[in-house]
């Protein structure tokens, strides 16, 4: 609340003790005169005299004066009380309207926004081709992460019909653990479990990733597919459902082929023939005064020189490089099992563990393998060089901490053993030289039963 001042009240005792001191000088004066009085009965001859004399006159007309003013007339700053009244103060409220994942599809035109649920960055992954391939449908997608939304505004998505045109929700969901959702969809799993959503008339599809080897496969995609439905939106595309357990990227594009043929008919739209790359970053080689070599970058996850110099407090940008107490496998020798115990010293590192804290591994790629793959690329493995981000939807200036060597990024940025999913399959075919090679990565990178045959087999 807020104390607002409103009215004043005279002083009530300035003005009381003003009228004291004007009857104390009147007091005093007629004492006076009393006292002339007995001189003039002692000498009846003597001229008798006025009982006051000019001056008293005036200074009694001064004297009245002042008391009336002070009374009557004066209504100084000095003798006002503010008088208080207690008012509500008034919040200006701010819709989340304004900041959200709404207000980013008016501004940026976009009718399609995808959520994800992701543990590991799969999902996460796959949300960011889905958003940049719609733009192949002339429907390009924002990216959003439900922990980081209001995920009620879902009710106001069919208020932008009428200025974009129709527009689609798309969750990208995987189950994590027991079925359990992922960390960043806990709230948005509440509000589904609430039913306190009215999501009539939104379009949506789900693909939920899982693993089968698991009890509750796929639980959350299945409950979030169910749920919208009885909460009033409109299923646009089946369930996916994608096993990390056999294929799962086989699972996503067969999913997503089928998907965008539903869509192009409820929207009534088509593909276009142009091609685009998921990945837009602007290469360049920088030369001697191009970049100051002590703003080169490691091996650090963040902060230059976090490796070298360790100093608190310590976070995700500037980790404690702990060491290894003991690293023991606790299977006997000759089973064929690894279980290992690790301790870590933080001593002097002023963090305190508690139970479910996190450990952070950074590993580093092998170097036969990196010298290996400078060799196959020919190139000059401490050439210095960044990599900028020109997708405009894109919260990365960089794929990874720049300006660095070639080495350093092939060694510590840059993921070498994994196993390409087929859109990197693709892309790299634009940039092999050799025909052969270059067809079977093309088919490998296909939608057809003979590519993804291919891919199963050879990746």
């Amino acid at each position: 609340s807020l104390l607002q001042e409103t009215t004043y009240r005279p002083n009530m005792r300035s003005k009381f003790l003003a009228g004291m001191l004007f009857c104390l000088l009147a007091s005093l004066v007629a004492a006076q005169t009393e006292e002339e009085q007995p001189e003039a009965a002692a000498d009846p001859e003597a001229e008798p005299e006025p009982m006051f004399g000019t001056l008293d006159y005036i200074l009694l007309a001064a004297i009245g004066a002042a008391a009336i003013w002070w009374l009557f007339f004066r209504d100084s700053e000095g003798d006002k009380i503010p008088e208080y009244e207690i008012k509500p103060m008034v919040v200006r409220e701010t819709s989340t309207v304004e900041k959200g994942f709404l207000a980013k599809m008016r501004k940026t035109g976009r009718r399609l926004v995808v959520f994800y649920g992701s543990q590991t960055g799969t999902a996460e992954e796959f949300a960011g081709r889905l958003a940049k391939e719609g733009a192949r449908y002339g429907l390009k997608g924002i990216v959003a992460d439900p922990e980081e939304e209001n995920m009620e505004d879902l009710q106001q998505l069919t208020e932008l019909d009428s200025e974009l045109g129709p527009c689609l929700a798309v969750f990208m969901l995987a189950t994590y653990g027991e079925g359990d959702p992922t960390d960043n969809a806990v709230e948005f799993n509440e509000k589904l479990t609430n039913d306190g959503m009215d999501l009539n008339g939104m379009k949506f599809a789900v693909f939920g990733l899982g693993n089968k080897t698991y009890e509750h496969f796929n639980k959350m995609g299945k409950f979030a597919d169910l749920k919208l439905e009885e909460l009033g939106a409109k299923r646009v595309h089946i369930l996916g459902v994608g096993d990390d357990d056999a294929n799962l990227e086989d699972d996503f594009i067969t999913w997503k082929e089928a998907f965008w043929a539903s869509v192009c008919q409820e929207f009534n739209i088509e593909a276009s023939s142009e091609e685009f790359n998921t990945r837009q970053y602007e290469h360049k080689v920088l030369e001697d005064g191009d970049f100051k070599p002590e703003k080169v970058y490691t091996g650090e996850v963040a902060r230059l020189r976090s490796y070298v110099t360790q100093r608190p407090p310590f976070d995700v940008k500037n980790p404690y490089m702990a060491p290894i107490k003991i690293n023991n496998n606790i299977h006997n020798e000759g089973s064929g099992r690894h279980c290992l115990h690790i301790e870590v010293d933080v001593e002097g590192s002023r963090i305190r563990y508690d139970a479910g804290d996190h450990v952070a591994v950074y590993p580093t790629n092998n170097l036969e393998l990196v010298d290996k793959l400078a060799s196959l690329m020919d190139i000059n493995m401490e050439q210095v060089f960044t990599m900028t981000n020109v997708d405009e939807d894109s919260s990365k200036k960089h794929p990874f901490p720049c300006p660095t060597t070639y080495r350093t990024a092939l060694s510590h940025y840059v993921e070498i053993t994994a196993l390409p999913r087929t859109h990197i399959l693709k892309e790299l075919a634009n940039y092999t030289s050799d025909p052969a090679e270059k067809a079977k990565l093309e088919e490998m990178s296909s939608t057809t039963p003979e590519g993804k045959a291919l891919y199963q087999t050879w990746v």
